[in-house]
């Protein structure tokens, strides 16, 4: 099946003793042996050759062997299908290591900052990094309270002025009083 060697994917056509028979490009750059079995990390060889033979279709979960590196696995999707009329299976592998591979890096460095007391407070930054900015926070807070306070000081003089007004615009002293109340119950 020359076309199966094109397929953008890893795809592999086996026998029933699980002898690759035919592989697409990106499947023979997977293969470590005759057999399929020879791709598979060994506790997960026997694991996938018992679902596999209990099961003419489906998919699960395996670890390969890695050619760059023997002692890593690499995670992968293994879907297959028993044709009957061929007596072959069709078996696709998707690969899973980019996702395995961030989480593990992510898994890597929290480890490493959990146990490196120097990076404590940058792992405590990432983890809760609204708590590093109540020193800003506070430091609005005074600012705000400084303005009032001076919005404050200037009600009083304006209201001493204001005392001395007619009797008809004294009610411009009490708003100012009611004013200042309320700015001094915004402080508290």
């Amino acid at each position: 099946m020359e076309e199966l060697y094109y397929i953008p994917i890893p795809l592999f056509i086996l026998d029933a003793h699980l002898n690759i028979e035919e592989a697409s490009s990106k499947g023979s750059k997977l293969m470590q042996g005759p057999s399929f079995l020879d791709m598979i990390e060994e506790e997960s060889a026997t694991k996938f050759s018992k679902y596999f033979h209990r099961h003419s279709a489906g998919s699960i979960e395996i670890n390969f062997k890695s050619k760059e590196k023997p002692s890593i696995p690499i995670l992968h999707d293994v879907h297959f299908q028993f044709v009957e009329i061929k007596q072959k299976y069709f078996v696709a592998v998707i690969s899973k290591a980019d996702n395995y591979s961030d989480v593990s890096k992510k898994l890597d460095r929290i480890q490493k900052q959990l146990w490196n007391p120097n990076q404590e407070d940058e792992f405590q930054k990432q983890l809760h990094p609204s708590s590093f900015h109540l020193d800003s926070a506070a430091g609005q807070i005074r600012k705000h309270e400084n303005d009032i306070q001076a919005a404050l000081k200037q009600l009083k003089q304006l209201k001493d002025q204001l005392e001395d007004l007619e009797p008809e615009k004294k009610y411009l002293v009490k708003q100012c009083m009611e004013i200042e109340e309320t700015l001094k119950n915004n402080i508290k």
